[in-house]
């Protein structure tokens, strides 16, 4: 009978995790919001459905995966992997995940140095045998490091690729660094002193692969399955530059149109920059690993190797990941895009919370939808401030006392001309370009693009007449200026 009774519970138990699960799925499909940095209080913003956001973006399909508490807790597909053919997208279906691409980089590289195959700070000429570094003026006699690679603070050229069509020759990797034909890219080479700067460098990961090819193994895919795909058993995920025949749950890539694009898909022989394909789990795997590395270490790589993988270098962008503080918890993160796709992620450090995006959409048209999920899955699991815009509670000024501030405004320090014209009850300030101008308070106003900096009008004289502009940025005055008659 007890035994019976533990049954019941373990049924009752598991049953409310799903209907509690249900239900914040569907209260995600259902709010999505217009993700904005700045929004009014007392202002009632629309909310759509994720089909909507679909159809307006032009997304074919797109594949989502939920982490809570370090475990995923859904995974789902929606739309078309083929929109022709009518194919559904499913949780297997595999996509192009490009620039995430890197943080798998990342990973398998702190691991080999972990295990003193590789080192971060060994000049990288030395490891680099079928291929020489193109010295210049910036780059001779500099030291250039792994670190500096997996940081993008190489100084090199060449953010990124445009790929191949399926009826063009793929180049080598020799050639692609070159940028010698049939590769369509630039050469990578210096342009500015290794260490001085974040310059994103989709030719310094292909560097990283070229180490990996001389070094470790020939076969990149053959690799990254060993150290990586394998033991966190991404089972959907290779790196290809064509798939094989025998593989057919992929999704098309599509253009700006939502028509697919020639061959179905670009091929991409930069596999540490960007060849992945794979699956939303799948990656939701990968960002759990990382999650338990950092807590607590794991057989793949120790906990010290992986607070290294996820510390900043410069412009808050450590070793394949990008990283940013929201709510007092940091993220780490990455968004992939290719022609044809648009892909995300993100992973709390220490809450074991993330998420995983995946598109077959126009990267210009995927980019704000993926941001859209992003925020409304952060809202919708309660990730502490994620999403956190500026809130402003506006002031009623009457059409004739805004018609007081109305003029051209002259500071000597620095020298700069304001115009102030009233625009069917709305105020604009013109010093660049126009912009809005919202009231807080009587004589106090804001723009949009510095929400918290005070724009305030006095009186030169306190004889009342509104001669005076002051713009503060926290209570400090930049910018004084009068009114000219």
């Amino acid at each position: 009978m007890k035994r019976y009774s533990l049954l019941f519970v373990f049924l009752a138990t598991f049953l409310l995790k799903a209907n509690s699960q249900n239900a914040k799925i569907e209260q995600f499909e259902k709010n999505l919001f217009e993700v904005k940095d700045l929004i009014f209080a007392d202002t009632l913003y629309p909310r759509f459905t994720l089909q909507d956001r679909m159809s307006f973006y032009k997304v074919p399909s797109v594949s989502i995966a939920v982490i809570e508490n370090g475990k995923i807790v859904w995974a789902k597909a929606y739309g078309y992997a083929d929109t022709e053919k009518k194919t559904l997208a499913n949780q297997n279906t595999i996509y192009q995940v490009a620039s995430i691409s890197k943080s798998l980089t990342g990973f398998s590289i702190m691991q080999l140095v972990q295990s003193n195959r590789l080192s971060l700070d060994v000049d990288i000429r030395q490891y680099l045998k079928s291929w020489q570094f193109p010295e210049n003026d910036l780059s001779k006699g500099q030291s250039i490091t792994l670190k500096n690679l997996l940081s993008h603070t190489a100084g090199l050229s060449t953010r990124g690729f445009m790929g191949y069509k399926s009826s063009e020759i793929i180049p080598t990797i020799n050639q692609v660094l070159n940028g010698e034909k049939p590769a369509n890219n630039e050469a990578v080479k210096s342009i500015f002193q290794p260490g001085t700067q974040y310059q994103y460098s989709g030719g310094g990961y292909t560097i990283i692969q070229k180490i990996l090819l001389d070094n470790i193994d020939k076969d990149y895919n053959k690799l990254m399955q060993k150290m990586l795909l394998q033991p966190l058993q991404m089972n959907n995920s290779r790196y290809a530059v064509r798939l094989p025949k025998d593989i057919s749950n992929y999704a098309l890539a599509y253009d700006a149109n939502m028509k697919p694009v020639e061959g179905k898909y670009y091929a991409y022989p930069d596999y540490a920059a960007g060849g992945l394909w794979s699956t939303a789990t799948d990656i939701a795997k990968f960002v759990i690993a990382v999650q338990n590395s950092f807590v607590k270490g794991t057989t793949l790589l120790d906990k010290k190797y992986a607070k290294q993988m996820l510390t900043p270098v410069l412009e808050d962008y450590a070793l394949g990941f990008g990283i940013q503080e929201k709510g007092g918890e940091k993220y780490f993160w990455h968004e992939g895009e290719c022609y044809g796709f648009r892909s995300l992620y993100y992973g709390s450090l220490t809450e074991g919370n993330g998420v995983v995006i995946l598109t077959n959409a126009y990267p210009e048209n995927g980019r704000p939808f993926v941001y859209e999920v992003l925020n409304s899955i952060a809202v919708t699991y309660g990730w502490k401030d994620f999403y956190n815009p500026t809130k402003k509670k506006l002031f009623t000024v009457t059409n004739d006392n805004l018609n007081k501030y109305v003029g051209e405004y002259k500071s000597e320090n620095p020298p700069i001309s304001i115009n102030i014209t009233n625009q069917n009850g709305t105020l604009y300030l013109t010093a660049r370009r126009p912009e809005p101008m919202y009231p807080i308070s009587q004589h106090t106003f804001f723009i949009p693009s510095s929400p918290n900096d005070a724009i305030i009008f006095s009186s030169s004289k306190n004889d009342g007449v509104l001669d005076k502009i002051e713009i503060q940025q926290q209570g400090k005055v930049i910018i004084r200026g009068l009114k000219q008659k």
